[in-house]
């Protein structure tokens, strides 16, 4: 088969996964699941971890030769749009796609493979701990308080990271530490390791992320994943993966709030005509249709360009690019559903609120979109 055929061919297996994916998240995972689950200890469910291991959805992303699937960012993109929909609030993004592919970056030894057979399978929930800002404002990719110390044939770990996600129930952690020569370093760090504590710290959204500290806690050097260039490589191109798909998953919240928006419009009846026959309420309704639109065309480019060949600069600045435009659409379009729903937008038995929380916990992290410009203009200023 030619090129053409072949794409043609993958379309319509992204068509029919989105469509099972829909049905499957409508059914399993309707918007009061995601309420009955806020505040709770870890924010997700365990068992329904278990559900989209048995639908295959752990693996996609992960190569046959690691038990997964080997499929695309067009095909996981497929299954987070739409569990995003539902506002379902397991860790999709922070496992599936920052962790997963994180390790997968770093080589493929013995400890890489048995991680990532973990994952496939639905056994593993890892968490990648980079962030050392508490603020979250600040985009460092190189560790400078968490410290990695040869001491007696062994590594010592100790520092600190914050806004780790998943938090409380992940299995471990992929650690990002400075080395004694001052190079990036990832480490395999499981959760259940002597001088490991974490602490919940509550989201917006009712889901939590985590301050994970270490104290002292002494790894063997079989453990590492990566160090040096390597180190940093893997990281920088599994950050700008997890870009794209939380910018997959904002996208998805924009369509469901402008949906429940516009429906809204065409059933409040105000001095005696719906509110949407107003002219100033449709302007505003169309500008909003056109940021989602942008933002979609961003989406589709960043994944299309995930799933080709790109340079390391490439790809950094379009993910940048696309997390910058999916995080203030989604900000914008959160806003201007409350103003337009009135009060009841305000409550929080309405269902537009669990999308309005989500956006904002989604638009801060990874870095909001200041901090992606910043990002994108650093980037591309070089070769300007």
């Amino acid at each position: 088969m030619n090129n053409e055929t072949l794409e043609i061919e993958r379309q319509d297996n992204i068509r029919m996964l989105r469509e099972s994916a829909q049905g499957f998240a409508a059914k399993a995972s309707p918007l009061t699941r995601a309420r009955g689950l806020r505040g709770s200890a870890t924010g997700f469910d365990r068992s329904f971890w278990g559900s989209l291991a048995e639908q295959g959805w752990t693996g996609l992303l992960i190569p046959e030769s690691f038990d997964g699937y080997g499929q695309g960012f067009g095909e996981m993109a497929a299954v987070v749009s739409e569990l995003a929909t539902q506002v379902a609030p397991e860790p999709i993004v922070p496992t599936l796609v920052f962790a997963s592919r994180l390790i997968q970056h770093t080589g493929s030894g013995d400890v890489q493979r048995q991680l990532l057979a973990s994952i496939a399978s639905g056994e593993l929930i890892p968490a990648v701990a980079w962030q050392e800002d508490i603020a979250g404002l600040r985009i460092n990719l190189n560790a400078e308080k968490v410290c990695a110390r040869q001491v007696d044939g062994c590594v010592k770990l100790s520092g600190e990271k914050h806004h780790v996600r998943p938090g409380a129930d992940a299995d471990g952690f992929v650690v990002s530490a400075r080395s004694d020569e001052g190079t990036l370093s990832l480490w395999w760090v499981p959760s259940n390791t002597t001088g490991v504590s974490v602490k919940s710290v509550a989201l917006a959204d009712g889901t939590s992320a985590a301050r994970v500290m270490f104290d002292g806690v002494m790894l063997d050097t079989n453990w590492c994943l990566a160090h040096g260039a390597a180190a940093t490589d893997a990281l920088t191109h599994a950050y700008d993966e997890a870009l794209v798909m939380t910018s997959v998953e904002l996208l998805a919240l924009q369509r469901a709030m402008l949906s429940m928006t516009l429906e809204y419009l065409r059933t409040r009846v105000q001095f005696g005509k719906p509110i949407g026959s107003f002219q100033a309420l449709q302007h505003r309704a169309v500008d909003l249709l056109i940021q989602q639109e942008l933002t979609s065309a961003v989406v589709g480019q960043a994944i299309t360009l995930l799933d080709g060949t790109a340079t390391v600069v490439e790809r950094s600045a379009m993910a940048s690019r696309t997390k910058a435009r999916a995080s203030d659409a989604g900000l914008l379009m959160a806003r201007e559903s409350v103003q337009m729903h009135g009060a009841i937008g305000f409550t929080d038995e309405y269902d537009l609120g669990l999308y309005v929380q989500r956006a904002l916990v989604l638009s801060a992290w990874l870095g909001n979109a200041q901090t992606q410009r910043r990002r994108y203009a650093s980037i591309t200023a070089p070769s300007a």
